[in-house]
């Protein structure tokens, strides 16, 4: 279908604010929403976009602040240049806020200062903080943490984090939907003393109070738009085609009632606003907005970035110290004594305790592994609507190393208390020397799990399927690692796997670790089986290396690396999904 052409006044092109062309919008159903030609939107502009459920409301807004990534043709261009490529010009707040709920409002909003526009503790910086902290009500808050806020005050603080770039179009989506009349007033009242900016919020059935805030309105259905004007000129055009609002109902009811049920009246409605707008004057267009094709808005170098956000990340856990700790004693110090029970008093110097040796290196290097790699998993399942609404105020890379660097403490912690616990009453080698080679290597080993984890996590996060896949890639890892066959006896065309195995390279570390000290193996004279009589032999039977710390550090590094890169692309894929809203 042809699509209106949807700009501002051509002949007057200095004094045009916003320009849409031929723009059209499509889901993966096919189901499409157009517009036409809209006049000027004019400095301290406030309009309310009406429609019922499904009029496209949230996909046009969307456009309009250049983050929609459906598939879609022409262009929304501020002053003649594409607003996609104007960073920082248009906000969008979203109907649901994302937040990190264990943030105080304080620390929330100097991040997202930091992360905008600047050091906080530069004295502009400051001073427009403070400012939008006062003018949004929120002196009171500051020390508050997002979960302890209602409604209203999220709101009130998800305008904020928006407005701290001074964007010259603030667009709200539904911004009193699931608030009491006190709070929807309160914020709607905000919106309106916004002054030198364009603010354009959709409505969903707001009171008669509400819907007179506003001074223009654009209204909605089937992915149209209507109308674009005035209280007075949309009543004006009902009453053109014999609609008239009686005197004591709520003229946005009206309209969005008898659009529904008067789908002719869509066409002629449309028509007839048109032609209206055909024929604006040059009064009309002095009287344009020169909005700035600029904002206030900085990107931070990247190290900043990984910065604020690991940051961000330690007042969190520092908030939720205790939960970590029970984790720690339920997932690590219980698992280890229950290991370290079971295999009291045994050594690596008869037959017997041979493979009594391969089951604790098996089941410590395993448990840390399993542990970290499934804690990693589900990072990024919890913070994908925050990262895609964040998409643009820090790099994909950027989060992702912090993220990853969060993890390093587990990575260090969980090892120590494990190997400190588990092994106290085995025999070991120069047991505290060996017990700290043991943390070395299964600190490393850990570092690459939670890479691994992070990866798969990444790869699946939006897929909802990652429990069910994790599993299935476990299994021919966790076989490499040559606790439950021979490495050497692997069929050619599964060898190459285990140089991918995270688990092989831990276990080969911890084997070599305790095996080449064990010079001597008891072998009972009348053993009728074949009998290994030192260290080195179990490492051949098994198929371990022989230059194990360059082999399994290289190795380690590798799939460290790989898996990172396998979840920067899952985060990239996601980042191009688009704004989450």
């Amino acid at each position: 279908m042809e699509m209106s052409e949807i700009k501002g006044i051509n002949d007057h092109k200095e004094n045009n604010i916003i320009e849409i062309r031929n723009l059209k919008v499509w889901t993966a159903e096919e189901k499409s929403w157009w517009t036409r030609k809209i006049r000027c939107i004019k400095k301290d502009e406030f309009i309310a976009v009406l429609g019922p459920s499904g009029a496209g409301k949230t996909t046009f807004l969307t456009a309009l602040a250049g983050k929609c990534a459906l598939p879609s043709t022409g262009v929304v261009t501020l002053r003649g240049r594409n607003i996609k490529e104007i960073k920082g010009i248009a906000e969008m707040v979203p109907q649901a806020e994302a937040f990190i709920s264990k943030l105080t409002v304080m620390e929330h909003l100097v991040f997202m200062t930091e992360m905008k526009v600047g050091s906080s503790m530069k004295a502009l910086n400051n001073v427009i903080l403070n400012s939008l902290i006062k003018d949004l009500k929120l002196n009171t808050l500051v020390n508050t943490t997002i979960a302890g806020l209602s409604g209203g005050e999220k709101r009130l603080l998800s305008l904020a984090g928006s407005l701290l770039s001074s964007p010259q179009i603030l667009i709200c989506d539904e911004p009193t939907t699931g608030l009491d009349s006190y709070n929807a007033s309160l914020v709607i009242q905000v919106l309106k003393k916004i002054s030198g900016k364009i603010v354009i919020c959709s409505i969903h059935q707001p009171s008669s109070d509400l819907f007179n805030e506003f001074c223009s309105i654009m209204l909605m259905a089937e992915g149209r738009l209507l109308f674009h004007g005035s209280q007075k000129e949309c009543s004006e055009l009902f009453k053109s085609l014999n609609l008239h609002c009686p005197k004591s109902y709520n003229p946005a009811e009206f309209y969005i009632k008898t659009i529904m049920s008067n789908p002719t009246m869509q066409i002629q409605a449309y028509k007839v606003s048109k032609i209206r707008d055909q024929s604006i004057d040059d009064e009309t267009i002095s009287e344009a907005i020169n909005v700035q094709a600029e904002s206030n808005i900085t990107q931070r170098n990247w190290f900043v970035q990984v910065y604020l956000l690991l940051w961000r990340s330690s007042l969190v856990t520092s908030r939720d110290i205790r939960s970590h700790i029970v984790q720690l004693i339920v997932c690590v110090a219980i698992s280890s004594i229950i290991i370290g029970t079971c295999y009291v008093g045994i050594t690596g110097t008869t037959q017997r305790g041979i493979q009594d040796l391969r089951g604790l290196i098996w089941l410590i290097c395993s448990e840390v592994c399993f542990n970290l790699s499934y804690n990693a998993l589900y990072i990024f399942e919890s913070d994908l609507t925050l990262f895609r609404r964040e998409v643009g105020i820090y790099r994909t890379s950027a989060y992702f190393v912090a993220r990853f660097l969060g993890m390093i403490p587990r990575c260090v912690i969980w090892p120590v208390t494990f190997v400190a616990i588990a092994t106290i009453a085995v025999e070991l080698p120069n047991h505290i020397i060996t017990a700290m080679e043991f943390v070395v290597a299964l600190i490393v080993a850990a570092i690459a799990a939670s890479g691994y984890g992070l990866g798969m996590g990444a790869l699946f996060v939006s897929s909802g399927v990652i429990s069910d896949v994790m599993p299935s890639a476990d299994l021919p890892l966790f076989l490499m690692s040559g606790a439950f066959l021979r490495i050497s006896s692997l069929p050619f065309w599964l060898y190459p796997l285990k140089y991918v195995s995270h688990f092989y390279y831990g276990m080969d570390a911890l084997s070599n670790i305790y095996w080449r000290q064990i010079d001597h193996i008891d072998c009972p004279s009348n053993s009728t089986t074949k009998c290994i009589t030192d260290g080195v032999s179990v490492l051949i039977e098994n198929g371990y290396s022989d230059n194990y710390v360059l082999q399994d550090s290289l190795g380690l590094l590798f799939v460290t690396l790989l898996w990172s890169l396998i979840a920067y692309y899952g985060l990239k894929r996601e980042e191009k999904i688009g704004y989450a809203y």
